[in-house]
């Protein structure tokens, strides 16, 4: 049912969160994948992609964790080191350059899109959003974006109706 759509919205549970990016994954590991990374060192990332047995080969990863954590960011491949989660223009600036990169069809995953409220104004998250729609129709490009449960969620509700299918498991 995912490659039926442009654009999805799925908002889970943390616990469901995780299990469900790796189905996504696995479902297309095939197709080019962004898969712009906001929860963990990517180290720790690639290390958990494997042990969930996920072909990584075919992902470039935007990572905005691993310097705000002061992790090591020399000698990786397929991987742009953001300098930290509020840096948004240089996360879209990223995610345009990956878009032209690569011909075809692709897929831009954002894990967590919660922790993008963490560091930024909603207002600021919203124009992101936008713009990263705005390019990947542009450049044939597909978004899945899961996030986190937040009860009175503004943001998730404001920016719903941009995604052709929404997925939300309230508790």
């Amino acid at each position: 049912e995912l490659k039926n759509y442009e654009s999805i919205l799925i908002v889970e549970d943390v616990k469901s969160l995780r299990v469900t990016v790796n189905d996504i994954l696995k479902t297309l590991q095939d197709k080019p994948i962004i898969y712009i990374n906001l929860t963990n060192t990517y180290n720790s990332l690639i290390s958990n992609l494997k042990k969930d047995g996920l072909k990584i080969n075919n992902i470039l990863f935007i990572d905005c964790i691993t310097r705000l954590a002061e992790g090591s960011v020399s000698g990786q491949e397929n991987v742009l080191f953001i300098k930290e989660p509020n840096d948004l223009t240089s996360l879209e600036i990223a995610i345009s350059e990956f878009f032209e990169s690569i011909p075809g069809e692709k897929w831009l995953v954002l894990y967590a899109f919660s922790i993008l409220k963490i560091y930024n104004k909603e207002d600021i998250v919203l124009r992101f959003i936008q713009s990263i729609f705005e390019n990947a129709s542009a450049s044939n490009a597909k978004i899945v974006i899961l996030s986190t449960q937040v009860k009175n969620d503004s943001l998730i509700k404001k920016m719903a109706h941009f995604f052709e299918k929404v997925v939300m498991e309230m508790e």
